[in-house]
């Protein structure tokens, strides 16, 4: 008798070793289905986000083209208004087609510098108040919901 007792004592500690080793494995596998369901959710994020912004290179090479025409557009001495009115044509169907794609100007002038969107170039004594945009030297894009281009700007000190 004592040695079935034993035995029956031995197949309890197998029991309760291999129970645990289950238990072990339901955990492991529960680990594992979590950590694949935040992978392809990761994943699925990252491609939206590729999608989304997969024009940012091709537009940052065509905004100094934009900044080209401005530069042209600000000159006085341009008098053949069929030129100017050309050239605006152009930059209104430029910008235009970017904005189709998301990418879309922010203006600057008068705000409060923020180094999110503003690039600071140079700082001038001014009236106006501490840190106060007064002049912009180029201007600053957004794509979708992010900078693209941060805007260079001259702040009040």
């Amino acid at each position: 008798m004592p040695k079935k007792k034993k035995n029956i004592e031995k197949t309890k500690i197998k029991i309760s070793e291999l129970e645990q080793k289950v238990q072990d494995f339901k955990d492991k596998n529960i680990s594992l289905l979590a950590e694949f369901d935040n992978y392809r959710k990761r994943i699925a994020r990252e491609r939206i986000a590729n999608e989304k912004y997969e024009g940012e290179k091709i537009f940052k090479s065509i905004l100094p083209i934009l900044d080209d025409i401005d530069r042209v557009l600000s000159i006085k001495e341009i008098k053949e208004k069929s030129v100017v009115d050309g050239i605006n044509l152009i930059k209104d169907k430029f910008t235009s087609a970017l904005k189709d794609y998301g990418v879309m100007p922010y203006d600057s002038l008068g705000e409060i510098f923020d180094p999110e969107y503003h690039e600071a170039i140079m700082m001038k004594k001014t009236k106006k108040k501490k840190n106060t945009i007064i002049d912009e030297f180029q201007k600053g894009y957004m794509y979708h919901d992010k900078v693209l281009r941060h805007a260079k700007v001259i702040v009040s000190e």
